[in-house]
């Protein structure tokens, strides 16, 4: 017979207890208490009654199936992409691509939805797998939250921070806080890197708690709401940490990753609320299992993973000292072997220098038997941590000598809860930050030699750091045959074992080399060091380096370098009768260079593109030229200066542009090609739209929508399908036919549908905009809508809503059961397009495979266009007067042929059906 605590599906706080056996189940205690205002509801219970029991009965021994429907990770070798993928399947296999997202590009990692059906998904498995360009391939799976429900009864004191018996504990079942607070209360390392942990959460946190607000991590290096990627890392305006599935860093507010940050890193020594671990250390908050699916795990941990890359190959200049992530959620009974590219990623934040820190399962079981996510994992950077109580027991969580590493108190912890509250919480959800806190805290160690030792071989470091926690818990007879260091964590001992290693007399090398005032012939050197006098080496290309003394000072400038040269600076600290090993090298090029410069987009129209650059400091002359990427024929402008303006394009299309410098005495030819689209291609894809937040499609999603000749089962896309796919034309004035079908994983709830479209194309859903206003069904609904007589014309953006059981809102920002869908529509006749049908027929159509055609006029090519204007298709060898169109998604489309009279257009529908 076991004990479960179980958690409800939609994330509701359910306090139950299950008793199982071979025959039945009993259900000894259920309480529900609703997700915002914690009251009782005897519909939401006999709602989610259902949904655990089908739970229990589908899922409990059977985890490792609990996936997200047709969809794969799959990570391509390098320099491969999904492209030949997706051909290969349509043509091959008669298997269509629905969505393609890069989820992690520095690993070229994507997440592709596909439309099979459920059958057939472990056959398309294998099919991929056996591809050339492959390397791994696997289901994303659903993940979720790690908490017991947290107590209503609050308590004076943090019993894990120093326990007195205060909550009749034991005296000193505690971390040892207050002691190790008397050597360092975190911040920055002895080498000025401030530390910063990544904590990852679906629900967001409390960013404005009065106890979290001072220690919230900002990217200094992004200016926000500019629409640039300043530092280079790969996304947008993250100054406020990032948010993977809305792409942006709007942060918002969840319970259980404010009382997850606030056992990290609430500010301490504040006289205000509690402390954290660390007082002062920086959280970096990514919210990222919004809808729990592992496709947002692997993307989360691509944010710290490139952020402390960035931190380390730039010397401190950019990115984050990023020294641990926390991940208080995963899967129970998983198998390891089932999610080998999020346990990669492990070892991949490990090579850069980060721990990571897991919750094992709140289960009373064993993890090494049953299984677990993601504390199965063989990472060696992997720290998989069981919850303590006050008697420094195990508190019925998992356990296993060889997957469990290390216990931290969890039981009824005191910790910071959103809206400026204190509760106690219990499970490995807080236990795991407890252990977080204490390696950013033991980063801090007064150790110059380790942080040196962090600087030169940051994964040997990291692992260096979890051997010392590991090998100074306090020891308890009960964890010996439990879990793999048979204690609980002590954060003060960790400390004392890295000083206790630590050469306090070692001259220690500079650090943060830095270079300021370049120029074609200066530069500036700076660095941090521990001594007063250094030496200073320079080389200049392959020649022999130069040995300069600098004393009493911690930067030197250079004012006799040569013009486009590349020079390494190493310094060595001078300690009197010892000297230090070389600082890590500085390698620059001085400027001087005649060297093509980046093109800037300033502005652009539908007809035009305005482009900037930074002047090249030797140049005479530049010229630029420009051609449509479809096309061939290069339209070149000499002598231009930035900025520069090219008028008279096409809307809606791609250019490549290049630059040609010219200097005195070199030139280096035509750049490589820079690409930039023109406007005029719609609101759909050149608006920015208002976000889907909240959306929990695991029971309950959009499984289908019919309108016109487009039909599209997509099932469950993580709460909120973002598709730019033009999918049909729309009439003023007309009425439709709609049918949209919702589906289940188990219960059919009863589901509301809204469907709004942009029709004054402003990048707003307008409440008179909404043309379907909350229609129920728990099956399938079929009703109408009507296009008003005077939109504006051309494409614009149409967003499908499902809810339950609240309306559907036009921006929902709270939690709610369903799913939102986006499309692309064109409203109105074809603009800038001229009909000549009776000399041009094709047929049939709508048409499926084939396209047949006949002309009064001999064809010399034929161009198949979206209907916003790209050229999709284009061809000069027909057979039997006819076109493959198999490949085209569902939609309406424009074909001109070319005659030698001049082009013939006409308009086609491409069906799947």
């Amino acid at each position: 017979m076991y004990g479960l605590l179980l958690r409800s599906p939609k994330n509701s706080y359910i306090d139950s207890v299950f008793l199982l056996n071979q025959t039945s189940l009993l259900v000894n205690k259920y309480v529900l208490l609703n997700r915002n205002n914690y009251f009782y509801s005897a519909m939401t219970v006999t709602r989610h009654f259902i949904v655990l029991i089908s739970f229990l009965a589908c899922s409990f021994l059977n985890a490792q199936n609990t996936y997200v429907p047709n969809e794969l990770l799959i990570q391509f070798k390098p320099n491969c992409s999904e492209r030949n993928l997706i051909d290969h399947l349509a043509s091959q296999n008669n298997i269509v691509v629905l969505k393609s997202t890069c989820i992690s590009d520095i690993l070229n990692i994507y997440q592709l939805q596909f439309n099979t059906d459920q059958n057939n998904f472990n056959a398309l498995e294998k099919i991929v797998q056996s591809f050339s360009e492959v390397m791994v391939v696997q289901k994303n799976h659903y993940v979720f939250d790690r908490e017991t429900i947290p107590s209503d009864t609050l308590f004076s004191t943090q019993w894990h921070l120093k326990n007195i018996g205060q909550t009749g504990g034991i005296v000193d079942a505690d971390i040892d806080a207050p002691e190790a607070w008397d050597i360092t209360t975190g911040g920055t390392t002895t080498h000025d890197d401030t530390i910063v942990v990544c904590i990852i959460e679906g629900g967001g946190v409390d960013i404005n708690h009065d106890d979290l607000k001072a220690n919230i991590w900002k990217n200094y290096a992004e200016i926000p709401n500019d629409g640039i990627d300043n530092d280079n890392n790969g996304y947008v305006d993250d100054f406020g940490g990032w948010h993977v599935i809305t792409n942006n860093d709007v942060i918002t507010s969840g319970s259980h990753g404010t009382r997850v940050s606030g056992m990290v890193g609430a500010k301490g020594n504040n006289i205000t609320g509690v402390s954290g671990v660390n007082w002062n250390v920086k959280l970096m908050i990514v919210q990222g299992q919004q809808v729990s699916d592992e496709a947002t795990v692997i993307a989360a941990y691509t944010y710290p993973l490139k952020m402390r890359k960035l931190y380390n190959q730039s010397n401190g200049q950019a990115g984050a000292f990023v020294v641990a992530t926390n991940s208080s959620w995963g899967i129970n009974n998983a198998n390891a072997t089932d999610h080998p590219l999020w346990c990669a990623m492990y070892d991949s934040l490990g090579a850069y220098g980060v721990l990571s820190i897991g919750a094992t399962t709140n289960n009373d079981v064993n993890v090494d038997v049953f299984g677990d996510m993601p504390t199965t994992c063989a990472s060696q950077f992997l720290i998989a941590v069981t919850m303590s109580n006050n008697q420094d027991l195990r508190a019925s969580a998992g356990y296993g000598t060889t997957h469990v590493d290390i216990a931290a108190p969890g039981s009824l912890v005191r910790t910071t809860d959103a809206g400026n509250t204190y509760p106690n919480s219990s499970g490995t959800s807080f236990a795991t930050p407890c252990v977080t806190g204490c390696v950013a805290l033991a980063y801090s160690t007064p150790c110059p030699e380790f942080i040196d030792f962090v600087k030169n071989n940051p994964a040997q470091a990291a692992l260096n750091m979890k051997n010392y926690i590991f090998s100074s818990v306090d020891t308890n007879p009960s964890l010996q045959t439990e879990i793999g260091t048979g204690g609980r964590i002590n954060v003060r001992s960790t400390i004392d074992s890295i000083l206790a290693d630590c050469n306090t007399s070692l001259c220690v090398p500079p650090y943060n080399v830095l270079l300021s005032n370049l120029t074609d012939s200066a530069a500036t050197i700076s660095w941090g060091g521990f001594s007063s006098n250094y030496v200073l080496y320079i080389q200049e290309g392959a020649n022999a380096p130069v040995e300069i003394a600098v004393l009493a000072s911690n930067t030197f400038s250079f004012d006799t370098l040569t013009p486009c040269t590349y020079y390494t600076v190493t310094i060595k600290a001078d300690c009197g009768l010892d000297s230090s090993d070389y600082s890590i090298p500085l390698v620059f090029q001085t400027d001087g260079c005649c060297k093509n410069p980046n093109l800037v987009l300033d502005a652009k129209t539908k007809n035009s593109l305005s482009i900037s650059w930074n002047n090249v400091l030797y140049a005479t002359n530049y010229d630029i030229r420009i051609k449509e990427t479809a096309g061939s024929s290069w339209t070149e402008f000499t002598n231009v200066t930035s900025p520069f303006n090219f008028s008279g394009l096409i809307g809606c299309t791609n250019y490549e542009i290049q630059i040609y410098t010219t200097c005195d005495d070199s030139s280096h030819g035509y750049s490589a090609s820079q690409v930039f689209i023109t406007l005029g291609c719609g609101a759909c894809t050149e608006k920015i739209y208002c976000s889907v937040i909240g959306a929990n499609d695991n029971t309950e999603w959009i499984q289908s929508i019919s309108l016109n000749s487009f039909v599209n089962n997509t099932g469950a896309n993580n709460g909120w399908l973002q598709s730019n796919q033009i999918i049909t034309a729309l009439t003023p004035g007309a009425n439709y036919p709609i049918t949209l079908t919702p589906g289940y994983s188990g219960f059919n709830f009863t589901e509301g549908f809204s469907i709004w479209i942009d029709f004054d194309q402003n990048g707003v859903f307008e409440p008179t905009e909404n043309i379907m206003n909350n229609q129920t069904t728990n099956s399938s609904l079929t009703s109408s809508i009507t296009i008003p007589l005077s939109p504006q014309i051309g494409v614009t953006k149409m967003r499908i809503g499902m809810s339950s059981p609240s309306i559907p809102q036009i921006c929902p920002t709270v939690p709610f059961y369903g799913e939102y869908e986006d499309y692309c529509v064109y409203i109105g006749p074809q603009s800038d397009i001229q009909d000549f049908e009776r000399h041009f027929e094709i047929y049939p159509n709508p048409a499926r495979n084939t396209l047949y055609f006949s002309s009064n006029e001999p064809l010399h090519s034929i161009q198949i266009f979206s209907i916003d204007g790209k050229l999709i298709l284009s061809s000069s060898d027909f057979i039997d007067s006819t076109i493959d169109i198999e490949n085209l998604m569902s939609g309406t489309y424009i074909i001109r042929a070319t005659t030698s009279s001049g082009s013939l257009t006409s308009k086609f529908v491409k069906t799947n059906e």
